[in-house]
């Protein structure tokens, strides 16, 4: 009986766990945005954005989008609402960067995270997590290959780079779990004070 009810809070300890874990989850949709043109005028810039005359940085929900020309010749980028036209690198709602750009994404303040996809209209672009390279993409789709405890996502650009909803989740820190494991280790020594 005793044995029973431990694994049961066990089973309801580790599905809370991973609930938890769930609630990180998020897509990056850039929805809203006016187009912010990284070598042009790029007006007042919205509280989660910051341009500092060679990045432009987004935040949402937990995570930070760098986008980085060091050509500035050939790096326009923007992050926002636009049509869709290779010539002007313009996009409706995404993010977009030109040659000899790289974007990255990082949770903000540090740490590790899941990237489950995302879709792309991309030319000979060079997909990295942590680092190392795990492909080549060309051309419009979706990309599902999904990545686990990475700490960052670097694509750089051929020709050009179009990002949109990037479907994302932090992965919980280890101490997340210790703090679980005592918690129901404080309730086990609590329900067995109570039965002395």
């Amino acid at each position: 009986m005793k044995l029973n009810k431990l694994v049961a809070a066990l089973v309801l300890g580790v599905g809370l766990g991973a609930l938890a874990g769930s609630a990180g989850a998020a897509v990056l949709t850039f929805d809203g945005i006016a187009e912010l043109v990284m070598y042009g005028n790029t007006g007042e810039l919205p509280a989660n954005m910051h341009y500092d005359g060679n990045n432009l940085t987004y935040e949402e929900a937990g995570f930070l989008l760098t986008l980085n020309a060091p050509n500035a010749a050939s790096g326009m980028a923007h992050i926002g609402d636009g049509t869709f036209e290779p010539q002007t690198y313009n996009w409706h709602d995404g993010l977009e960067n030109g040659a000899g750009t790289y974007v990255t994404l990082t949770r903000v303040g540090g740490g590790r995270f899941s990237l489950a996809g995302f879709d792309y209209n991309l030319d000979a672009s060079t997909l990295s997590a942590d680092g190392r390279q795990i492909g080549t993409l060309q051309g419009a789709g979706s990309w599902v290959m999904a990545q686990n405890g990475i700490s960052e996502l670097r694509l750089s650009s051929g020709a050009y780079n179009q990002l949109d909803n990037i479907d994302v989740s932090a992965v919980p820190e280890p101490e997340t779990y210790a703090m679980l494991g005592a918690g129901l280790g404080l309730l086990a020594f609590l329900r067995r004070r109570k039965k002395m």
